[in-house]
């Protein structure tokens, strides 16, 4: 008798005699994405695609750098190679330069490395904001009215999260840190991108901007730096530097076989 009380008990709580049970409620569909969002994540996935399908390549350089301290001033130019380069398919990208030209004549083999470079200029900004773990460092929004050039601008800042963040910049030089992302609205290419820290810490340039434009490797086109600009404080001197990139083309390295002698 106990246990026929307890099982009717069990099987009418919170249901009436002969009372159906409520059909589960269905899920909500997800709140739609803001313009802002969904172009952030055509970005990252653009990012994504370059990074792991560019082959290595190569590209002429030319650069510009004025250095000033105080009344004191200098100017350096130089032309030489960047490479962008990957040690096996799918690797990591790693970029150097090596000048053959310093002030309009011939660079000596020992004196290459030419007017100050900021390391990773080529392939770093874009990673910064678009990689896919940095994705919650920042926030993006988009600017009400395109460009007077017709593009789409995003404003980017750090997210209110990223200081409890693991992949996120979060070090007292990097409080402020702000950025411009210009979109070509057709393609949902980037054309600009930019950033700027308001305290200048360590050798990093306090402001850095690439331009980018399509250009051919092979049988595929990438969107690739054409212009990156620089400006900061290194050895106490404001430096300011220019680098144009041309003639873009494949990577491919040679090896020459000598006879051994038999001697």
């Amino acid at each position: 008798m106990i246990g026929k009380t307890c099982i009717a008990a069990v099987l009418c709580c919170g249901l009436a005699i002969g009372q159906s049970p409520s059909p589960a409620s269905p899920p909500q569909p997800a709140a739609p994405k803001s313009t802002a969002d969904q172009l952030v994540d055509q970005l990252v996935r653009n990012y994504a695609a370059i990074y792991a399908t560019l082959p290595s390549i190569t590209a002429h350089e030319t650069v510009e750098t004025h250095a000033s301290r105080g009344i004191l001033w200098q100017n350096s130019t130089g032309e030489g190679t960047m490479r962008v380069l990957r040690a096996i398919p799918g690797g990591a990208l790693k970029e150097t330069h090596e000048m053959t030209v310093l002030h309009g004549e011939l660079a000596v083999p020992d004196n290459r490395k030419g007017p100050f470079q900021p390391p990773d200029a080529f392939i770093g900004l874009q990673g910064m904001f678009f990689r896919h773990s940095g994705r919650p460092c920042y926030s993006f929004t988009l600017a009400p009215q395109p460009t007077q050039d017709g593009l789409l601008e995003l404003h980017i800042a750090l997210s209110p999260e990223s200081t409890s963040l693991p992949n996120c910049m979060s070090g007292p030089g990097d409080t402020g840190l702000t950025g411009i992302a210009r979109v070509d609205p057709a393609t949902h290419q980037l054309t600009h991108l930019e950033r700027t820290f308001p305290i200048q810490a360590g050798p990093r340039a306090s402001f850095a901007s690439t331009d980018y434009a399509p250009a051919q490797i092979g049988d595929k086109t990438f969107w690739l730096p054409t212009v990156t600009v620089t400006s900061g404080i290194s050895n106490k001197a404001k430096v300011h530097t220019t680098v144009h990139y041309s003639d873009y083309h494949q990577y491919t390295a040679s090896s020459t076989v000598l006879p051994v002698d038999p001697q």
